[in-house]
């Protein structure tokens, strides 16, 4: 996986190891409560920034997702640990704005557990992971 602006670092309490995952970051907290609901769900991505992460996914990839900004994490921030299921990229309609059609990440996850910052990083976050 290549080192990006989005790439984390998860450290595996149970396992003791750390690993490179992707980020989603500034999603909708509805979203992430029905995920958590759920256990599975596809997000909507339109966001610049997570849409280059989208678009790097491909099935299996762990991601760390978490509804506060990539810019606002701290030690302590809480998020959700998926497992991508299907990514799709493809046009959307969006109404109130000059560009009338967006690409969009569609993105099914599988979830994992929760997982929380111990560390943060230039580029890069540890966070703490424990199994649901």
């Amino acid at each position: 996986m290549p080192l990006n602006y989005n790439s984390i670092l998860l450290k595996l309490s149970n396992f003791g190891g750390i690993m490179r995952v992707y980020g989603l970051f500034g999603i909708n907290e509805k979203a992430i409560n029905d995920f958590i609901e759920n256990h599975v769900k596809t997000f909507t991505i339109i966001n610049a920034l997570n849409l280059e992460t989208v678009k790097n996914l491909k099935e299996g990839d762990l991601v760390f997702i978490t509804s506060t900004l990539r810019e606002d994490l701290r030690n302590g921030t809480e998020g959700v640990l998926g497992r991508v299921l299907n990514v799709k990229l493809s046009p959307q309609l969006i109404n109130g704005f000059e560009e009338k059609e967006v690409i969009a990440g569609r993105v099914q996850f599988e979830m994992l557990g929760f997982a929380k910052c111990v560390n943060v990083e230039t580029i890069h976050v540890e966070v703490a992971f424990r199994m649901y």
